[in-house]
């Protein structure tokens, strides 16, 4: 997933879902406030149902599409205030943050090259 919550609702579905199985896997150390494992829940069920009734409804599509597209916007703030609450948990560098789905970022390097290792 990286850092981008992607606006495409198949990719995002799918985004939602590692991040719900991140809340999962780590729910005895980290238990987000808002938004919680039931938001995600309800925004994977919301995007599922709102992408499936677009598929199934070609006469109704222009409204299908504008739910669609709402229940999208709802599930990419969640995602993202999800992604942002797991970095300020976990931090950017900590390996556990790829069970959610997410990169780290590469340890830091001094200008000669060495790494930079405060813990000596």
């Amino acid at each position: 997933m990286a850092t981008l919550i992607s606006k495409k609702p198949a990719i995002l579905l799918e985004q939602l879902r590692q991040l719900k199985a991140g809340l999962v896997k780590y729910s005895e150390e980290y238990t987000p406030v808002s938004p919680s494992l039931s938001d995600v829940d309800s925004a994977i069920t919301a995007l599922d149902t709102a992408a499936q009734s677009k598929q199934d409804a070609a006469g109704v599509a222009e409204t299908a599409t504008a739910t669609m597209y709402t229940v999208r916007d709802d599930a990419v703030g969640i995602a993202r205030r999800t992604r942002d609450a797991v970095y300020a948990y976990f931090g950017k560098r900590d390996p556990r943050i790829v069970e959610f789905g997410m990169d780290t970022l590469p340890t830091r390097t001094n200008r000669n090259g060495s790494e930079n290792n405060p813990n000596g």
